[in-house]
C-alpha cells in the first residue's frame, strides 16, 4: 500500500539510482542549448524570409531540437532499459502527494517565480543593453521580452507564430524540460545532497544560451521550482508551475503585441 506522504523527506544519502559523472552532468546539462542556440542563429534568415517575427526562429529550434534530442534521449534509455518505449526507471521523482499540496505547492513556485521576474526585470534589461550588447542586432528579438521587435508583421504572421508559441514554449517545451531535467537528470545528481537542486538550478539557467541577459531572473525564478521537486520527489508540481509560468508570460506577450498590432 502506497503511502501519501505530504512532503517526502530530504536526505543527504544518494537515491538507489546511477549516478552521473560530473562531466557528463554539465554536457548532458549544456549540449541541447547549445544546439538550441546554433539552430535559433541558423534558422533567423529562414524565418524573416519568410515573414515571421525572428521569435520564430526559436520555436523552431524547439521543434526541431529541444524537444527531439531532450524526448529522444529519454526513449532511447527507457528502451535500453525495460525493452519497450517506456520512462520506467528512467524518469524518476513520481512520489504521489496529497491532492490538496498540487494547488498550493504550484500556486507559491508560480507566485514566487512572478515575483522574482518583475523584480529583476530592470537587471535583465540592463545586462541586454550593457554586458550583451555586442550581440548582432535581432538576435534579442528571439527573446519573449522584446515585445517592440514583433510590432510591424501581418496580424496573419502574429497568430501563427503565437499560435506556435503557446504550444511548444507554453506545454511541449517545460513538459520535456521537466521531464527531461527533473525527472531524469536531477535524481543523477542525488549523491550531491542537499547542494543537488542547487547544482541542477545553475545548470539549467546556463542551458539558456539563447537569452543569457536573462540569467539572473532565471536562476531566481526556477530555484523555487526546481528545490521544492527534490524535496516532494514529484516532478508534476514542477511540470504544472513551469507549463503555467511560460503560459501566462505568453499569454500576455500575446495580448501586448496584437493589441499593438491592431
Amino acid at each position: 500500500m502506497t503511502t501519501l506522504n505530504p512532503i517526502a523527506p530530504s536526505s543527504s544519502a544518494p537515491d538507489e539510482v546511477e549516478q552521473h559523472s560530473l562531466p557528463a552532468t554539465v554536457a548532458y546539462h549544456l549540449l541541447p542549448g547549445l544546439l538550441i542556440l546554433a539552430v535559433t542563429v541558423a534558422a533567423v534568415p529562414v524565418v524573416t524570409a519568410a515573414g515571421l517575427p525572428r521569435i520564430a526562429a526559436l520555436l523552431l529550434a524547439f521543434l526541431v531540437a529541444q524537444l527531439p534530442v531532450q524526448l529522444g534521449h529519454l526513449l532511447i534509455q527507457g528502451w535500453r532499459r525495460n525493452s519497450r518505449l517506456s520512462l520506467a526507471g528512467v524518469v524518476l521523482y513520481r512520489e504521489p502527494l496529497r491532492w490538496w499540496l498540487y494547488p498550493l505547492l504550484v500556486v507559491g513556485m508560480l507566485a514566487w517565480s512572478w515575483l522574482m521576474w518583475f523584480a529583476l526585470n530592470p537587471i535583465s534589461t540592463t545586462l541586454k543593453t550593457t554586458l550583451f550588447a555586442w550581440l548582432p542586432p535581432g538576435f534579442a528579438a528571439t527573446s519573449s521580452a522584446d515585445a517592440a521587435g514583433l510590432l510591424g508583421y501581418p496580424r496573419s504572421a502574429l497568430l501563427l507564430t503565437f499560435g506556435a508559441y503557446l504550444i511548444l514554449n507554453g506545454l511541449a517545451a517545460p513538459i520535456v524540460e521537466e521531464l527531461y531535467f527533473r525527472g531524469y537528470l536531477l535524481p543523477r545528481l542525488s549523491r550531491f545532497g542537499r547542494k543537488a537542486p542547487l547544482l541542477e538550478t545553475l545548470l539549467f539557467t546556463v542551458y539558456h544560451f539563447w537569452q543569457p541577459w536573462l540569467y539572473p531572473a532565471i536562476l531566481a525564478a526556477f530555484a523555487p521550482i526546481v528545490f521544492p521537486v527534490y524535496r516532494t520527489r514529484n516532478i508534476y508540481v514542477g511540470m504544472w508551475a513551469h507549463c503555467l509560468l511560460n503560459l501566462s508570460g505568453g499569454l500576455a506577450l500575446t495580448a501586448l503585441v496584437l493589441g499593438g498590432a491592431a
